[in-house]
């Protein structure tokens, strides 16, 4: 979904008293389908509802939908098709970590836009991880991802006129994806190793 899609559809509401509620259902429905793009949602909401109510609504969406996806997979935990999905070599072995380490590795990763959060929650559910600190640990780590998004995103059309400051942004984004995926390879690595130490 593009930006001007996106304006088109704000359009409809705007002045009705849901336009607020459709920039909160963006990214509120992002947290259940993580091939929604999270970085263009926030950047609309920030350019149309102001950097500080926008990155709040962005924020409050991404939060709430990310704790109920949690809580509706924990209690699918039962079905066979989570079951299955708890057998994969991959899978147990992220379990078996973040039940070892805790919450820390998954704070760090959510607070990342390129990590699939719709998947984290998945993944999570299935772990002994609480319900009140995996809450805190969204509102804080999601808080630093949509804030960079949005301070990032903010009045977008003055970035086509300024190349520097456009070119510094994607460089920004690039670094980012990079150290993202750095973080959940060494993350993905460390649990490998703790296998290798359990077994001698």
């Amino acid at each position: 979904m593009t930006q001007h899609e996106l304006s088109e559809i704000y359009k409809m509401f705007k002045g009705t008293g849901f336009d607020l509620l459709f920039g909160f259902l963006l990214t509120f429905i992002e947290a259940f389908l993580p091939i929604l793009p999270i970085i263009v949602f926030v950047v609309f909401n920030v350019n149309a509802f102001g950097l500080g109510f926008g990155i709040l609504v962005s924020w409050l969406g991404t939060v709430i939908g990310s704790f109920l996806a949690f809580l509706c997979f924990k209690r699918l935990n039962h079905i066979s098709y989570i079951k299955r999905l708890k057998t994969k070599k991959h899978v147990k072995r992220l379990i078996y970590f973040i039940d070892r380490r805790g919450v820390t590795p998954i704070f760090i990763l959510l607070c990342f836009s390129f990590t699939p959060s719709a998947l984290v929650n998945i993944v999570v559910s299935m772990t002994h991880i609480r319900k009140g600190t995996y809450f805190v640990a969204l509102c804080l780590s999601k808080a630093i991802m949509i804030g960079s998004i949005g301070i990032l995103g903010h009045d977008i059309t003055t970035l086509l006129h300024n190349p520097l400051k456009l070119i510094a942004i994607i460089i920004g984004v690039v670094v980012l994806y990079m150290i993202s995926k750095r973080v959940e390879r060494n993350y993905m690595n460390t649990v490998e190793e703790d296998e290798v130490e359990s077994h001698h």
